[in-house]
């Protein structure tokens, strides 16, 4: 098949690349120039694992290309996948403006053409945004084509997003119509995962609860955690039991007791779904006061460091997970910023995010929401060991030799990984 991408952030770039290693023919689409001219160079705008290398390969194969003329793009294509960004207002609600306005120009590109292409939305929205969205749909039509709209959720996690996108837990597809439903069928050769079909608000809603529970089981055991530490409780010992039920507990993912939860998609999704419910007026008390938990993970770890009155505080760990170098709403750069907010000198150490080359996102970002960033970022974890008084182990590093560092006598660390392999007096 021929599949027009458009967005080439996160989401769209790994989709390109695996639709691509699928033996597709992938035609990138992206208003910003530079993107794509990168992406047709065979540089990818993001940090995930093996991707790269995939996009690369592809493009010298001719499989790939890049361009910013969506009409150009469409007037070959099979169907076009839209994952574009769905950030959230200031009072949490989901600015779905630049989806609308992307599907839209597709419909008019389409009726210009006088073809149909398929839409499938792989952005995260909200079931009412895309009630609207067909609604505009409908009337743009006027019954010339079908709406040929279909919701189709990804389930990638960053840093294993290429091998996640060849072994989803599912693939669902929220199909308007038979035009929405005729490619299905060819998009996905050869993987070996449940198919799930609905309709549009269906599908979108199961990534909804999908990211709200995750964010749920997060929140869940790092609150047994601090219940077990007030009684002298193993929590992690705990956890790992909890977790042999996979009849009832469902799944161990997300399930172990270590920091507050972070990145683009829990936070943003949980926002969503209840600033909505509460514009309509559905209480949902428990999903409402997952943020204040995971806020006062922070601010509980935070004052625990401030107890041993240091002056300079070592973090291993500033991306919200490992092996990306993605910063948005990272709980480590929440403690960092709250610490240096108290009067520390913070110093943060990530193999990652080297400062000489971070990726232009996450050095906006971190230029954007971190003062002085500068002083943060250090690419020399024995010296931030030796100099700092109190260091947080916020996730192991393979390539990082805990147990050779130059840790002092009485030195506090506070270990929220769990995997690390730490000296017998660092544990």
């Amino acid at each position: 098949m021929i599949i027009a991408t458009i967005g080439l952030g996160y989401v769209g770039s790994t989709t390109l690349g695996c639709l691509a290693e699928l033996g597709h023919e992938v035609i990138g689409v992206d208003v910003n120039r530079d993107r794509a001219e990168a992406l047709a160079a065979g540089a990818v705008p993001v940090t995930e694992p093996g991707l790269n290398k995939l996009v690369s390969k592809h493009v010298e194969q001719g499989r790939i290309r890049a361009t910013t003329d969506l009409i150009e793009a469409l007037r070959t294509a099979d169907c076009a996948f839209v994952c574009v960004g769905t950030p959230s207002t200031r009072g949490g609600m989901l600015d779905d403006s630049t989806l609308r306005a992307v599907v839209l120009e597709i419909v008019r590109a389409r009726l210009e053409l006088d073809r149909v292409v398929p839409v499938f939305v792989r952005s995260t929205a909200l079931p009412v945004s895309h009630g609207r969205i067909l609604d505009d749909i409908t009337a743009l039509l006027d019954g010339r084509q079908p709406a040929a709209y279909a919701v189709h959720p990804e389930f990638l996690r960053e840093g294993t997003a290429v091998a996640d996108f060849f072994a989803p837990p599912k693939i669902v597809f929220g199909t308007s119509d038979e035009a929405a439903l005729g490619p299905c069928d060819a998009l996905y050769p050869g993987i070996n995962a449940p198919i799930l079909q609905c309709g549009p608000k269906e599908a979108s809603m199961l990534k909804y609860a999908d990211n709200c529970f995750h964010a749920l089981k997060v929140t869940f055991a790092n609150e047994i955690g601090l219940s077990c530490a007030a009684m002298g409780v193993d929590s992690r010992e705990v956890m790992e039991m909890f977790c042999e039920d996979t009849k009832l507990n469902i799944s161990s993912k997300y399930f172990r007791p270590g920091f507050a939860y972070g990145g683009s998609c829990l936070g943003k999704d949980l926002a969503a779904l209840t600033a909505y419910c509460r514009r309509e007026f559905v209480e949902m008390p428990m999903l409402a006061n997952i943020r204040n938990s995971n806020e006062g993970q922070i601010d509980q770890l935070a004052e625990r460091v401030m107890e041993t009155n240091p002056t300079s505080v070592g973090l291993f760990g500033l991306a919200f997970k490992a092996d990306t170098d993605d910063l948005r709403d990272s709980a480590l750069v929440k403690l960092a910023e709250r610490l240096r907010g108290k009067g520390l000198e913070v110093r943060a150490y990530d193999p990652g995010l080297d400062p000489e080359h971070l990726c232009a996102p996450s050095l906006c970002y971190l230029r954007d929401t971190v003062p002085q960033h500068e002083s943060l970022l250090t690419t020399d974890p024995e010296a931030m060991v030796r100099e700092c008084d109190v260091v947080v182990l916020g996730r192991h590093f393979p390539q990082t030799d805990l147990s050779a560092m130059p840790w002092r006598d009485g030195q506090p660390l506070y270990d929220l990984d769990g995997t690390g392999r730490l000296p017998d007096t660092r544990r």
